[in-house]
């Protein structure tokens, strides 16, 4: 093992809070500091760590330190979505740990007057591996931001599809916006489950609120109708507008099984639920 590079890595290891305090600094003179204290040592220790990691390359098993360096980006990247740090803010953070890391070495040079194959070796090992850093970080940051739109939206999906309760047996569900392929989906899920823990008996499908319904969701929407109807809870449909009547005639869709009422307030009214709601 070269005795400069082992030499020069123990520094850069030695000065590592030093150099993550400098990107701090840095960040901060710059208008770019996390909004609490508790983020902020977050991301002092993220940098303190990555320079501990730079240090210890370079006198490291390289393929080790090539996965501590992958899953440094990876961590990294989903403590940047957690704390609303923009991808191109984080990424021009990588670029200044170069700048950092290199004016440190550059005077550690200087100081101890190494030669010019310790600095190449240094940089054939830092560059590559920064590189990795930031490929494992886009990676990273982009998916756990997926990850968590994901979530947000099925947890609003599940909230555009209540099943109201009107009375001990009887519900509502009331369907506002456009119904896609997964929408249909999801609604017959939560129809099936809510039914079922509330011990619904008869369930009102109120689709005045929804636009348009293509085939393939009208199908799917019987579908619904269909397995509620296994399961003992009678259906009636209100709101359904005359595109929606046609599409229905068109699949050949029966209308056995349960019925249709104009509107909500008819339905309810019809049933005399009106008063107890």
């Amino acid at each position: 093992m070269d005795k400069d590079l082992r030499a020069l890595g123990d520094r850069i290891v030695q000065h590592k809070v030093e150099l993550a305090e400098a990107v701090t600094q840095n960040r901060i003179k710059n208008g770019i500091n996390p909004p609490n204290d508790q983020q902020k040592q977050l991301l002092i220790d993220w940098r303190i760590e990555l320079f501990q990691f730079i240090g210890e390359a370079l006198f490291s098993n390289l393929e080790q330190s090539e996965k501590r360096f992958l899953e440094w980006g990876k961590k990294s990247g989903e403590i940047a979505v957690e704390i609303n740090l923009s991808l191109d803010t984080a990424l021009d953070s990588t670029r200044l740990y170069r700048t950092i890391i290199w004016e440190f070495i550059g005077k550690e040079v200087e100081r101890n007057d190494y030669d010019n194959h310790t600095v190449m070796k240094a940089v054939t090992i830092i560059d590559p591996l920064l590189d990795k850093v930031v490929y494992s970080f886009s990676v990273a940051y982009v998916d756990y931001n997926h990850h968590l739109l994901d979530l947000a939206r099925d947890a609003l999906e599940e909230l555009s599809v209540p099943v109201v309760r009107l009375t001990q047996t009887v519900g509502v569900l009331p369907l506002v916006g456009p119904i896609d392929t997964h929408r249909s989906k999801l609604i017959m899920e939560i129809a099936l489950n809510e039914c079922m823990e509330m011990q619904i008996e008869h369930l009102y499908i109120d689709l005045s609120g929804v636009p348009i319904i293509d085939t393939m969701v009208a199908h799917n929407l019987f579908q619904v109708i269909t397995s509620l109807k296994l399961l003992g809870v009678d259906v009636t449909l209100t709101g359904m507008r005359p595109e929606l009547a046609q599409t229905v005639v068109a699949l050949g869709i029966s209308f056995e099984g349960f019925s249709i009422a104009g509107s909500l307030h008819q339905a309810l009214g019809q049933k005399g639920l009106l008063q107890s709601v």
